[in-house]
Protein backbone atom coordinates (compact mmCIF):
# COMPACT_ATOMS: atom_id res chain seq x y z
CA UNK A 1 0.00 0.00 0.00
CA UNK A 2 0.87 3.32 -0.40
CA UNK A 3 -1.44 5.53 0.69
CA UNK A 4 -2.20 9.40 -0.64
CA UNK A 5 -2.26 12.11 1.45
CA UNK A 6 -6.16 12.40 2.58
CA UNK A 7 -8.79 14.87 4.69
CA UNK A 8 -10.05 13.70 7.77
CA UNK A 9 -11.96 15.05 10.81
CA UNK A 10 -11.48 13.93 14.90
CA UNK A 11 -12.35 15.45 18.27
CA UNK A 12 -10.02 15.89 21.43
CA UNK A 13 -10.94 16.80 25.43
CA UNK A 14 -8.04 18.35 27.10
CA UNK A 15 -7.33 18.97 31.30
CA UNK A 16 -5.45 21.40 31.94
CA UNK A 17 -4.28 20.75 35.56
CA UNK A 18 -2.20 23.88 35.92
CA UNK A 19 -0.85 26.98 33.08
CA UNK A 20 1.54 24.60 31.65
CA UNK A 21 0.54 20.95 31.94
CA UNK A 22 -2.22 19.41 30.22
CA UNK A 23 -3.50 15.81 29.68
CA UNK A 24 -5.69 15.40 26.41
CA UNK A 25 -7.35 12.38 24.69
CA UNK A 26 -7.55 12.62 20.98
CA UNK A 27 -9.44 10.38 18.24
CA UNK A 28 -8.79 10.90 14.90
CA UNK A 29 -10.08 9.12 11.42
CA UNK A 30 -9.37 9.06 7.55
CA UNK A 31 -9.77 7.42 5.01
CA UNK A 32 -7.08 7.00 2.81
CA UNK A 33 -6.87 6.22 -1.27
CA UNK A 34 -4.18 3.46 -2.13
CA UNK A 35 -2.33 4.98 -5.07
CA UNK A 36 -0.46 1.49 -6.02
CA UNK A 37 -3.98 -0.74 -6.23
CA UNK A 38 -6.77 1.72 -7.79
CA UNK A 39 -10.05 1.49 -6.03
CA UNK A 40 -8.22 0.62 -2.66
CA UNK A 41 -8.76 2.35 0.83
CA UNK A 42 -7.61 2.16 3.66
CA UNK A 43 -9.52 3.54 7.05
CA UNK A 44 -6.82 4.99 9.86
CA UNK A 45 -8.51 5.71 13.42
CA UNK A 46 -6.07 7.04 16.01
CA UNK A 47 -6.57 7.21 19.42
CA UNK A 48 -4.29 8.34 21.88
CA UNK A 49 -3.48 9.81 25.44
CA UNK A 50 -1.25 12.50 25.40
CA UNK A 51 0.51 14.79 27.18
CA UNK A 52 0.69 18.83 26.67
CA UNK A 53 3.70 21.04 27.84
CA UNK A 54 2.53 24.68 26.88
CA UNK A 55 5.03 27.22 26.98
CA UNK A 56 2.88 30.09 28.03
CA UNK A 57 -0.56 30.98 29.12
CA UNK A 58 -1.16 34.41 27.36
CA UNK A 59 -2.92 34.57 23.92
CA UNK A 60 -0.80 32.51 21.95
CA UNK A 61 0.83 29.41 23.53
CA UNK A 62 3.40 27.30 21.21
CA UNK A 63 3.50 23.64 22.78
CA UNK A 64 4.64 20.18 22.75
CA UNK A 65 2.82 16.92 22.85
CA UNK A 66 3.85 12.89 23.40
CA UNK A 67 1.33 10.54 23.60
CA UNK A 68 0.93 6.38 23.31
CA UNK A 69 -2.94 4.74 22.23
CA UNK A 70 -3.48 3.08 19.37
CA UNK A 71 -4.01 2.95 15.73
CA UNK A 72 -6.36 0.34 13.87
CA UNK A 73 -6.10 0.06 10.34
CA UNK A 74 -9.22 -1.44 7.92
CA UNK A 75 -7.98 -1.85 4.62
CA UNK A 76 -10.79 -2.13 1.97
CA UNK A 77 -8.55 -5.60 0.48
CA UNK A 78 -10.38 -8.72 2.84
CA UNK A 79 -7.07 -10.28 2.17
CA UNK A 80 -5.92 -7.76 4.15
CA UNK A 81 -8.39 -7.28 6.56
CA UNK A 82 -7.59 -4.93 9.90
CA UNK A 83 -4.89 -4.47 12.29
CA UNK A 84 -4.66 -2.80 15.54
CA UNK A 85 -0.89 -1.46 16.50
CA UNK A 86 0.52 0.09 19.66
CA UNK A 87 1.18 3.96 18.61
CA UNK A 88 3.82 6.43 19.71
CA UNK A 89 3.11 10.23 18.89
CA UNK A 90 5.33 13.22 19.10
CA UNK A 91 3.99 17.21 18.36
CA UNK A 92 4.27 20.49 18.46
CA UNK A 93 1.76 23.41 17.83
CA UNK A 94 0.28 26.81 18.52
CA UNK A 95 -3.04 27.88 20.13
CA UNK A 96 -4.15 31.62 19.28
CA UNK A 97 -6.88 32.51 21.69
CA UNK A 98 -9.77 34.82 20.08
CA UNK A 99 -11.15 35.91 23.41
CA UNK A 100 -11.11 34.30 26.87
CA UNK A 101 -12.73 31.24 25.94
CA UNK A 102 -12.27 30.18 21.95
CA UNK A 103 -9.14 29.70 20.71
CA UNK A 104 -7.68 28.14 17.15
CA UNK A 105 -5.25 25.48 16.85
CA UNK A 106 -2.89 24.15 14.73
CA UNK A 107 -0.87 21.23 15.37
CA UNK A 108 1.89 18.78 13.74
CA UNK A 109 2.19 15.45 14.97
CA UNK A 110 4.24 12.35 13.99
CA UNK A 111 3.18 8.57 14.82
CA UNK A 112 5.23 5.75 14.83
CA UNK A 113 4.05 2.22 14.95
CA UNK A 114 5.44 -1.30 14.09
CA UNK A 115 2.95 -3.64 11.39
CA UNK A 116 1.75 -6.65 12.82
CA UNK A 117 1.79 -8.89 9.62
CA UNK A 118 -1.93 -8.32 8.60
CA UNK A 119 -2.05 -5.22 7.12
CA UNK A 120 1.30 -3.34 7.38
CA UNK A 121 4.53 -6.36 7.30
CA UNK A 122 5.09 -7.80 9.98
CA UNK A 123 8.05 -6.50 12.42
CA UNK A 124 8.32 -3.20 10.00
CA UNK A 125 8.25 0.37 11.79
CA UNK A 126 6.21 2.76 10.01
CA UNK A 127 5.03 6.02 10.48
CA UNK A 128 2.69 8.83 9.49
CA UNK A 129 2.67 12.50 9.64
CA UNK A 130 -0.73 14.87 10.71
CA UNK A 131 -1.29 18.22 10.43
CA UNK A 132 -4.18 19.58 12.31
CA UNK A 133 -6.29 22.66 12.69
CA UNK A 134 -9.53 23.14 15.01
CA UNK A 135 -11.41 25.23 16.86
CA UNK A 136 -11.75 24.74 20.31
CA UNK A 137 -13.40 26.29 23.72
CA UNK A 138 -11.64 26.73 27.72
CA UNK A 139 -14.08 25.68 29.92
CA UNK A 140 -14.33 27.28 32.76
CA UNK A 141 -13.11 30.68 31.22
CA UNK A 142 -10.07 32.23 34.12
Amino acid sequence: MELDDNSGAGVRFGYLYSPQHEIEFLYNSVTADDSLNFGERADLQNLQASYVFNFSDRQVIPYLTAGLGLMHTDDSDPLLGSETDPVLGLGGGVRFFLGRVTYARFEMRANFFQGNGQVYANGVDFSFKELAFGIGWRFPAR
